[in-house]
This record gives structure tokens, C-alpha cells and sequence, in this order.
């Protein structure tokens, strides 16, 4: 029996061992520009990189959840992306979606929609327990260019600039630049 408990016992220590967090790497460029559904976001906050990061175990029996998700449904576009390790994400919304072509970012969700808050973009930052949210300001930059749509493939690719400002601190401002996606819903 003693055996059979030693082997268990080893066999746990090496597939422990055996699982890795993914380590965090600075960005040092924007995704390059594609139209094939590749899941790729990147931005410049404020003149800094900035990309979707999700730590995980390697594990072949788990599968992290999507850093970056996307959905074009009924003419609107909602894209969430998430860096962990920076505890920020960022939530957009697009209305009125029909095609290439120039949109801009929802800035509320209409009146009857349910949902947990009644903004349709957000920027958000955690540090500390603290988290801070960040709102379409409305008169900034906010610009949103559809270069790729493929329904059949359900591709949808674009580039993008926005300006948030803090819900409880206007004066504390965001500028999101030289933005570009290429996600598949």
C-alpha cells in the first residue's frame, strides 16, 4: 500500500511541476494589420503599448478563455479584450455596423437595454482593490474605422482612436491611439 501511495504522490509532484503560469512580456509593437481573424488587439494608451495578456497554467487538459472576444450581431459590434496582468480591459461598442466604413463608439447603452452598467464603452483599471473606471468623453476624439468584414468567415477588422476620461475625475483623460483589431465572432 505504502507504494502505491509513494508512486500517487510522485506522480502529483511531476505533473505539478509539469504546469507553468505564462510569463507577462512588455509589448514592443502593435499587431501588425490583419483581416484574417487572428484575435489580435492592440492600442496606445497615452503613448504607451498597450495588448491583451491572460495568464494561464500550461495544462493540456485546460484552455484558457479568449483575452480578446468579439461579436458583430444585428448590426452591432461589441469587442472586450483583458491584460491581467496589468488589471485593465477595455469594453467598445459600435452601432449601426452595415460595412467598411467610418463609426463611432457607443457611448451609452439605450434605455431599455439590460445591462449591468450605462455605459456601452469603458476602459477600466484595478490597482490595489480600487478599480477605476474610464468613460467615452464626449468631446474628444472617438473614431472607429470597419476595414474588413467577412460574414461568411465572420471576420471583422479595423483600426481605431478614442479618448476615455475617468467617471469620477473628468480631468483625468485617456487617449487610446493608433488602435487595431482583427478578431473573428
Amino acid at each position: 500500500m505504502k507504494f502505491f501511495t509513494y508512486i500517487a504522490l510522485f506522480l502529483c509532484v511531476v505533473l505539478a511541476s509539469g504546469c507553468e503560469i505564462n510569463d507577462y512580456v512588455e509589448p514592443k509593437e502593435l499587431p501588425d494589420f490583419t483581416h484574417e481573424g487572428r484575435q489580435t488587439f492592440g492600442v496606445k494608451i497615452n503613448n504607451t503599448l498597450w495588448t491583451p495578456f491572460q495568464k494561464y497554467k500550461t495544462n493540456p487538459n485546460f484552455k484558457p478563455a479568449p483575452v480578446v472576444w468579439g461579436r458583430l450581431q444585428q448590426q452591432t459590434l461589441r469587442i472586450a479584450v483583458t491584460n491581467q496582468e496589468t488589471l485593465e480591459s477595455i469594453s467598445l461598442m459600435v452601432n449601426g455596423v452595415k460595412g467598411v466604413g467610418q463609426y463611432k463608439f457607443m457611448m451609452y447603452f439605450p434605455k431599455n437595454a439590460v445591462e449591468f452598467s450605462p455605459y456601452a464603452s469603458l476602459f477600466q483599471r484595478c490597482k490595489e482593490g480600487n478599480c477605476q473606471q474610464y468613460v467615452i468623453c464626449q468631446n474628444c476624439d472617438n473614431q472607429v474605422s470597419i476595414t474588413h468584414i467577412d460574414t461568411t468567415q465572420h471576420v471583422v477588422s479595423g483600426t481605431f482612436r478614442v479618448s476615455f476620461q475617468r467617471k469620477d475625475n473628468p480631468t483625468d483623460i485617456l487617449t487610446l491611439s493608433d488602435g487595431r483589431f482583427d478578431i473573428k465572432h
